[in-house]
């Protein structure tokens, strides 16, 4: 996972932008001969350059977004790689302290609660769990 710089990307955009610049310079040649010359509805020539025109236009705008892409992938991968460095450098938790107290549990009105060694409490609701900072707290809003 080595984010490494490379010409490709550039070289992609490069070639997009000439590819798509041709495009539309056969379109507006074609556009500008067909008014000015009146040239034939019919002619197997413009069909062609309209063709050639539009292929130049959908592969410039394909190497443009494959560059675009490259390059947002690219910049992902570098993420991942300081993300992963980062996380390989901290320091594993420390393990918890076996001499902590275990919480007490109870019953307030007929919802279970838990009380934490921080004094916090979590009973148990009809919407799920929620937690209160002291047992008085939760008392009140159960109506115990």
């Amino acid at each position: 996972m080595n984010a490494k710089p490379s010409s490709t990307p550039a070289a992609l955009r490069r070639a997009g932008v000439a590819l798509a610049t041709v495009g539309w310079t056969i379109l507006v040649v074609l556009a500008a001969s067909r008014i000015t010359l009146a040239a034939p509805r019919d002619d197997g020539a413009l069909f062609a350059g309209l063709a050639l025109g539009m292929a130049c236009l959908i592969s410039g705008a394909t190497l443009l977004l494959l560059h675009a892409l490259r390059e947002g992938f690219g910049a992902l991968d570098s993420f991942f790689v300081a993300a992963l460095a980062r996380a390989s450098q901290r320091k594993p938790d420390a393990p918890p302290n076996p001499q902590s107290p275990i919480p007490r549990r109870g019953f307030i009105g007929d919802r279970p609660y838990v009380l934490r060694s921080n004094g916090a409490v979590e009973v148990e609701t009809l919407f799920g769990p929620r937690l209160f900072s002291s047992l008085a707290d939760a008392e009140d809003f159960i109506g115990a």
